[in-house]
């Protein structure tokens, strides 16, 4: 219940995720309270809350008319949940989940210091932080882990969308297109830095294992095994 009201808090402004939120209790009747699936569906529940709790200032409420508001999280959401549907992912679930929240740190970093560093006013002079845009830079780096996690044709369509984001945002006089080039670079680069970070974990997860070797041994007189350790 407690958890129930943080999420009514933070998104009170947000009528989607209300909508969200009244499906969680509904799937409270099916599931076990303290089960793994509950906490596994209350944790991306959770990461939606995040992704538009953002939003929900005064200055940011003209966003809500918009398609890409809602449109840029798309491409995020194919790459987390289509191995969930059947799709041939790269990696596994839990994998997935980590690559994806650190490249959207990384970009949440990048973009954030950039806005406050360049201070450029945006085409409709409703604010000063213009530069680069923060949609394109969602949807390209969602964009690039769905190409990484299912290939290269799942990918064209997922950079298809996060290119009709940016032209729209463009569009709808909220960014020049400068700003959505800058965007998109740092969406990418920002997906970049997630999946090499898994990379790497997942070469010191194999270097590990390949450091042990083992190995029956069978003579006339003994039968034993041989066991190798590198460190």
């Amino acid at each position: 219940m407690k958890e129930n009201v943080v999420f009514l808090f933070l998104c009170k402004n947000d009528s989607l995720i209300l909508v969200i939120l009244h499906f969680i209790k509904f799937f409270n009747i099916f599931v076990a309270e303290n089960s793994i699936s509950m906490k596994a569906c209350r944790s991306c529940i959770l990461l939606l809350v995040l992704f538009f709790s953002h939003f929900s200032g005064k200055a940011q409420r003209l966003e809500y008319a918009y398609w890409e508001t809602y449109g840029q999280y798309v491409p995020l959401a194919v790459a987390e949940f289509g191995g969930c549907v059947g799709l041939d992912a790269h990696d596994t679930f839990w994998l997935r989940s980590f690559k994806i929240g650190t490249a959207f740190v990384s970009e949440f970093i990048i973009v954030k210091s950039l806005k406050s560093v360049i201070d450029e006013e945006r085409p409709d002079g409703r604010s000063n932080n213009s530069f680069p845009s923060g949609h394109t830079a969602t949807a390209f780096n969602g964009a690039e882990l769905v190409r990484y996690e299912y290939g290269t044709w799942w990918g064209v369509g997922a950079y298809t969308l996060a290119t009709a984001v940016g032209l729209s945002r463009v569009y709808h006089k909220r960014h020049y297109i400068w700003d959505v080039g800058a965007g998109a670079l740092c969406g990418v680069l920002s997906a970049r830095i997630g999946i090499q970070t898994v990379s790497k974990i997942k070469e010191k997860r194999d270097s590990k294992i390949e450091d042990i070797s083992f190995s029956p041994v069978f003579s006339p007189q003994n039968v034993g095994c041989h066991l190798s350790l590198r460190f």
